[in-house]
């Protein structure tokens, strides 16, 4: 059954988690949290929840699009790690990959003060590329 936020089915952008492809081996999922109209915790974890346990048996790629990411986002350190501690506790075993792409000194600086939040294998799976699809 597929997920449907009751916040985004109201207010259609309120958080930006969203299905980018499905295959046979995987699912991909897109965020940019810039596009998202509504930052209160308890909706943006229930989005990403509910949109993630159509995920529980299936492997899955996490594409983090920090466009436009900016000291707002970055004051919002409290809602990234409960985003983390979400996945940590809910949905690692199955992820395959976090692939974080437009970056810049904000995102950076964030990341280095989340990073001890994620789990051992959780940080061995995420790869920033920067504009010229160069890993990190």
């Amino acid at each position: 059954m597929v997920f449907i936020c009751k916040i985004c089915e109201k207010y259609p952008n309120s958080h930006s988690l969203v299905k980018y492809e499905e295959n046979k081996d995987h699912v991909v999922y897109y965020t940019c949290p810039s596009n998202a109209t509504n930052n209160e915790i308890e909706g943006i974890l229930s989005h990403f929840d509910g949109t993630l346990k159509e995920t529980m048996y299936k492997n899955w790629i996490w594409i983090l699009d920090l466009k436009g990411f900016s000291m707002k986002h970055f004051l919002e350190i409290g809602n990234t790690v409960s985003i983390i501690k979400l996945i940590n506790e809910k949905y690692s075993s199955n992820l395959q990959k976090i692939i974080v792409i437009n970056t810049n000194s904000y995102a950076n600086t964030m990341y280095n003060l989340v990073k001890s939040f994620f789990n051992t294998r959780l940080q061995s799976l995420i790869f920033f590329t920067d504009s010229t699809n160069n890993t990190k």
